[in-house]
């Protein structure tokens, strides 16, 4: 479908471009990351090739707020591109010696014309989506601060006068209350956002019907999920959160069975503290969770089973459209 590929690695001024000529990836520019610079690359590569911009496949790595410039351009003209987790591609590319933007492009450039057969364009996800994973990455910034000022003084009691802790102690507090209400209010507004969508409004709900699962953890797999669209099943969720277990076997040698360290840690831990609330008020759940502990099974491993429970759930019901049922031997 695609025949001419571009390789770009971006930073927050630049981004370097190389081509596929057919045979390898050759250098072509460095451009400003802004609209002007676009332009100017959408010129540059009409005047080295006849392919038409249907035909073009433009791939660079997701960095953020740096390259989501040059993917909303690409995608309202109509060029399409991949957005690709860094870490996918420098996998791909095998042993690295230092650092080079413009060795770096020809090695995108690469990693896509050797993906060209299986690899899918980037689409823009829904503004509320967009929005609400900001209004998540905010409010998640304020948690770890306010985290961060109720843990500064509590070693600090035994080496500092009484009255210099004291006035310390005031000025954590008064920063303690502006973070709660910032939060207050970021909560509110993650709310609004997804009351504006009906769909988005009623998977949000249903998710929230699986115990363990409370308005946060909601929000933030509506946000990750794109409104459950990204992912087709729930094994393939639960590897992106890091919960999914796999093999550790090679030959005659058969190692426990553990997840992956590479994962959203981030949803991972969001997932780890519902697994608390489940354990706590779903029976089912805490029968389980005792019998296991009982049968001698380490207390992670049991916990991190109950957490592919909930993912496995989460998936159902929004599958179904109808909110999860508890078994009625356990109410």
């Amino acid at each position: 479908m695609y025949s001419f590929f571009i390789g770009c690695d971006i930073s927050k001024p630049f981004f370097d471009v190389s081509y596929h000529d057919g045979n390898k990836p050759v250098y072509l520019d460095q451009f400003t990351n802004d609209a002007k610079g676009f332009k100017l690359l959408v010129k540059a590569l009409k005047g080295i090739t006849n392919c038409p911009k249907a035909k073009w496949f433009v791939c660079f790595e997701n960095t953020g707020v740096y390259s989501k410039l040059l993917l909303e351009y690409l995608i309202s003209h109509t060029i399409a591109c991949k957005e690709e987790n860094a870490l996918q591609i420098l996998k791909s590319l095998g042993l690295r010696r230092g650092k080079d933007d413009k060795i770096d492009s020809k090695r995108i450039c690469l990693y896509a014309f050797e993906k060209r057969d299986s690899i899918k364009p980037t689409s823009m996800p829904n503004k509320l989506i967009t929005k609400l994973k900001k209004l998540l990455s905010r409010r998640n910034l304020l948690i770890r601060n306010k985290v961060s000022f109720e843990n500064s003084m509590s070693e600090q009691k035994a080496v500092l006068e009484p009255r210099l802790y004291k006035m310390l102690t005031g000025q954590n507090q008064e920063l303690l209350n502006l973070i709660k209400k910032q939060i207050k209010e970021l909560e509110k507004e993650i709310c609004a956002t997804i009351n504006e969508d009906e769909q988005i409004k009623k998977n949000y709900e249903l998710v929230q019907s699986v115990n363990g699962v409370g308005p946060i953890i909601s929000a933030q797999m509506i946000a990750t999920t794109e409104n459950f669209t990204c992912f087709s099943s729930a094994r393939k969720f639960a590897c992106f959160a890091g919960i999914a277990p796999f093999p550790n076997r090679s030959g005659n040698f058969e190692g426990k069975t553990k997840v992956s360290h590479y994962a959203d840690k981030k949803l991972k831990t969001l997932i780890s503290n519902g697994v608390n609330a489940a354990v706590r008020w779903d029976k089912e759940m805490g029968a389980y969770y005792e019998r296991k502990i009982k049968e001698g099974k380490a207390k992670g491993c049991v916990k991190n089973a109950i957490k592919n429970k909930i993912i496995y759930r989460i998936f159902a019901v929004v599958k179904r459209q109808t909110p999860y049922v508890k078994m009625m031997n356990y109410v």
